[in-house]
C-alpha cells in the first residue's frame, strides 16, 4: 500500500527524520517497506501490510503506529482537514436494513446544493500521490477519506434513488445492476444490495452502480458508510471477479465504529470544497460491537521478553496506540478499541508490546525442554525395523495417501470402510481397509515411466469401522514385479511367489516368529499361487499373485499386519555356536498337486529324526504328473563331529519313513 509522508504528518511530526531512518522503522515495527519514490515535492513509501493490519492500511492508522514506535503525540487535524461549519435538517431519506447479518451498521448523511468541479491541487496532489485518480470533487472526497481513517464509503445522487428510500437486503434471482465499471452484473441471495424503491443501486462493500453514480449535474447526494460482514464481501467479489480497494478493506473487516466520524469528516470536506448544507445523521444499527477487554499478566510478560520488558512500558505503549489500559491485579487490563480486528487474546497483546519494544532487544535463550516420563512405542519401533530389513531386501520404500477411491476398498476387503463426508474431490472419498490400492497406484505410475522392474513396500495404517469409532491397523505392504537378479554378473529372472515368501520370512525370522504357511483364500489373489502366514491361530501375512483384474502382467503382493506380528514375537533366546561341523543332505521327491508343502515339512519335523537341526525347501517346480520337490537338510551335533555313516543311517530312515506316511515317490537321498 502506498502511504504520502506528507499526508502522515498531518497526524504525527516526521521533520526530524530522515526517509531512510523512517523506512527502517517502517520495518522495525512491522511493515516492510517495498519502495520509495518521490512524487513533486512529497515521498511515497510503498509498504507490506499483512492482511489482518486493516487498521494500518490508513494515513491515520499507520500515523498512530509511528506515534507509538517514535514516543510522539498524535497531532490535531490538519488545516486542509478543518471540519468546515453546517447547519444541522431534519433527515430526508429514509433507511431500512433487511438482511443484518449481511450489513450491521448503515450511516448516512444527506448534503444538498453541492457543486461538481474539480478537487482542489491538496486533494489532486494526494490522490495521486498513492495511485488514485482524481474524478470530481465529490468523489474525490470519498476516495480521500477512505486513505486518510481507513473507512470505505460511497457517494448517491439523491435525485437518482427512487423515494429517496434506501433498502439494504439480499439480492434476488434474477436481478441484474449496471455498475460504476460499465459491466452488467448478475445478482444472487449471496450478494448485499444496496436498493432503492425500485432496485438495486450498489453493491454493498464492492462497487457502486452506474445509474445512482455523480455526475457533473448531482446538486443532492447521499453519503453512505457501512460496515458489511466480511465473508460477504469476499464471497461476492470472488464471484464476480471484482477487486476494489473497498472490497479489499471490507473483506478483512474494517472498524465497526467509526461510521459517524469518516461521515462528518467526509461532509466537511465536501461543504468545504462543493459547497452546500449538511443535514443530519443518519445510523442505523441492528447491532453492535463492543471493544474487548484483555487482561496482560506481569507474569506472561516477564517470560515472553526474557524479564527486560515491564509493565510501565507496555502501560505506556497501549495509550500511545489508542488503547485504554489500567494497572489490575497481577497485569494490566486493556481495552481494546475495536479498530483492531486484529488482537483477540493475551498473547496478541505480548505480540504487541513486543513488536515496538523490538524482538532483536530480546535476550535469545533455547527453550526449556523436559521429556518427562518418556515410553517406547513397540509398533513404532516394530515399523521402523520391517522398514530397514526391507530395504535391505532391496525394496524401495513409498508414501500413499491414506484416503483413496471408496471403490477400490471393495477389491480388497468386504469390510464397510470409513467415508469422508467433507471429501474435496471424489477420488479421496474413503479412508483405505489395505495398502494395496497405494501401492498398485505406485506400480503404474513406474510403469508409466518405462520402469520394467520394481519392488516396493509401504509401512502405514489402515482404517476400520469399531463401532461409532475409528480403530487404526498397522500394516506393511509389498509389492515385486518384472525381474530380480541376485548379482551384477547374473542373468536375471523373473519375479516369483517364492520371492515374496522370502521376504515375508526374512521380517519374521528378525522379529523371531514362528511362520506357517498354508493356501490361502483371499479373491485379490489368484487361486493356486496364494498363501496365508500364520503363527498359532494369529494371521500374520496374506501373499500371493495378484488376480489378472487387478494389475497387467505378474504382480506379486504381500500384506502383513504388524500388531499380529509384534504379538507373536517370542523370547529372544542365544544359542551356542556348534564348534562341530555339520552334513549338508538333500531329499527330493515327487508327488501331486493335492500334497502341500507345509504338510511335507511338519511330517519331517514330527519325525523326531536324530541330529537334524534344520530343513528346508532347496526346489520345487512343476512335473508332467505333479510336484517336485527337494528338500534341504542340515544334520549336526553339539558334542562332536557326525561320521558320514551316522548320517546316511539317519537320512535314509528319514527318507523310508516319510514314504511310508505321505503319498511321495523318493527321488535321491544324497550329500549336497
Amino acid at each position: 500500500m502506498k502511504l504520502s509522508r506528507d499526508w502522515l504528518s498531518d497526524y504525527v511530526d516526521l521533520l526530524d527524520l530522515s526517509t531512510d531512518e523512517l523506512s527502517t522503522r517502517f520495518t522495525e515495527i512491522g511493515h516492510a517497506v517495498d519502495s520509495v519514490e518521490r512524487h513533486g515535492d512529497d515521498t511515497v513509501f510503498d509498504l507490506e501490510i499483512t492482511t489482518n493490519r486493516v487498521d494500518a492500511m490508513s494515513h491515520l492508522g499507520m500515523a498512530r503506529e509511528l506515534g507509538a514506535a517514535l514516543g510522539r503525540e498524535m497531532l490535531n487535524v490538519g488545516p486542509a482537514l478543518q471540519p468546515a461549519p453546517g447547519r444541522p435538517r431534519s433527515r430526508s431519506v429514509s433507511i431500512s436494513i433487511e438482511a443484518p447479518e449481511m450489513c450491521g451498521r448503515f450511516s448516512a448523511l444527506v448534503v444538498r446544493g453541492v457543486t461538481i468541479k474539480p478537487s482542489p491541487e491538496i486533494i489532486r496532489r494526494r490522490l495521486e500521490a498513492v495511485g488514485l485518480r482524481p474524478i470530481n470533487n465529490v468523489v474525490d472526497v470519498t476516495n480521500y477519506v477512505m486513505m486518510a481513517l481507513g473507512h470505505p464509503m460511497h457517494a448517491y445522487d439523491l435525485a437518482r434513488i427512487a423515494d429517496a428510500k434506501i433498502i439494504v437486503r439480499a439480492g434476488k434471482a434474477g436481478e441484474q445492476m449496471r455498475s460504476l465499471d460499465g459491466e452488467e452484473r448478475k445478482l444472487d441471495a449471496e450478494t448485499v444490495v444496496i436498493a432503492d424503491a425500485k432496485g438495486p443501486i450498489g453493491l454493498g462493500g464492492v462497487i457502486g452502480g452506474a445509474d445512482s453514480e455523480i455526475s457533473d449535474s448531482t446538486r443532492d447526494l447521499v453519503l453512505e458508510c457501512a460496515w458489511f460482514n466480511p465473508s460477504v464481501i469476499r464471497r461476492t467479489a470472488k464471484r464476480l471477479g471484482i477487486k476494489t480497494d473497498a472490497s479489499y478493506r471490507f473483506e478483512r473487516r474494517v472498524d465497526p465504529n467509526d461510521g459517524p466520524h469518516v461521515l462528518d469528516l467526509a461532509a466537511s470536506l465536501i461543504t468545504q470544497y462543493a459547497g452546500g448544507t449538511r443535514e443530519e445523521l443518519i445510523d442505523v444499527l441492528p447491532m453492535t460491537v463492543a471493544p474487548k477487554v484483555l487482561t496482560l499478566r506481569d507474569a506472561k510478560l516477564h517470560e515472553a521478553s526474557a524479564g527486560v520488558v515491564g509493565a510501565a512500558y507496555a502501560l505506556e505503549l497501549f495509550r500511545r496506540l489508542g488503547f485504554e489500559a489500567r494497572i489490575a491485579t497481577g497485569g494490566i487490563e486493556v481495552t481494546v478499541p475495536t479498530w483492531r480486528g486484529d488482537i483477540h487474546e493475551e498473547m496478541d497483546l505480548v505480540e504487541e508490546v513486543l513488536r515496538f519494544f523490538g524482538l532483536n532487544h530480546v535476550p535469545a535463550s533455547l527453550p526449556r525442554v523436559t521429556i518427562g516420563d518418556a515410553h517406547e512405542n513397540p509398533v513404532i519401533t516394530a515399523e521402523d525395523t520391517i522398514r530397514d530389513i526391507l530395504v535391505g531386501c532391496g525394496l524401495a520404500e513409498a508414501i500413499n495417501y491414506s484416503f483413496i477411491p471408496p471403490e477400490h476398498n471393495p477389491l480388497f476387503s468386504d469390510e464397510q470402510p470409513v467415508t469422508i463426508t467433507n471429501a474435496l474431490s471424489e477420488t479421496i472419498g474413503a479412508m483405505r481397509l489395505s495398502l494395496m490400492p497405494g501401492l498398485l497406484d505406485t506400480v503404474v505410475f513406474n510403469r508409466s515411466y518405462g520402469t520394467r522392474d520394481g519392488a516396493f513396500f509401504e509401512v502405514g495404517r489402515t482404517y476400520h469401522r469399531d463401532g461409532d469409532k475409528v480403530r487404526e491397523r498397522h500394516r506393511a505392504g509389498i509389492v515385486m514385479y518384472g525381474s530380480v537378479g541376485t548379482h551384477w554378473g547374473d542373468a536375471k529372472r523373473a519375479v516369483d511367489f517364492f520371492d515374496i515368501k522370502g521376504v515375508v520370512e526374512q521380517i519374521a525370522a528378525k522379529l523371531h516368529v514362528e511362520l506357517e504357511f498354508a493356501a490361502g483364500d483371499e479373491p485379490w489373489l489368484r487361486k493356486g499361487k496364494r498363501a496365508v502366514a500364520r503363527h498359532g491361530d494369529a494371521r500374520i501375512a496374506t501373499l500371493g499373485l495378484l488376480a489378472s483384474g487387478l494389475a497387467k502382467g505378474e504382480v506379486y503382493a504381500a500384506e502383513l499386519d504388524i500388531e499380529a506380528l509384534l504379538a507373536a514375537t517370542g523370547e529372544w533366546k542365544m544359542a551356542p555356536v556348534a564348534r562341530f561341523p555339520g552334513v549338508p543332505m538333500i531329499l527330493a521327491m515327487t508327488h501331486g498337486l493335492e500334497l502341500e508343502y507345509r504338510r511335507v515339512i511338519e511330517t519331517v519335523r514330527s519325525l523326531d529324526v536324530p541330529y537334524l537341526h534344520e530343513v528346508g525347501l532347496r526346489d520345487r517346480f512343476p512335473t508332467q504328473d505333479g510336484v517336485k520337490t527337494t528338500l534341504g537338510m542340515w544334520y549336526q551335533a553339539f558334542d562332536r563331529s557326525l561320521t558320514q555313516d551316522e548320517v546316511s543311517d539317519a537320512h535314509n530312515r528319514l527318507g523310508e519313513r516319510l514314504a511310508a506316511l505321505l503319498p511321495v515317490k523318493l527321488l535321491s537321498q544324497e550329500t549336497r
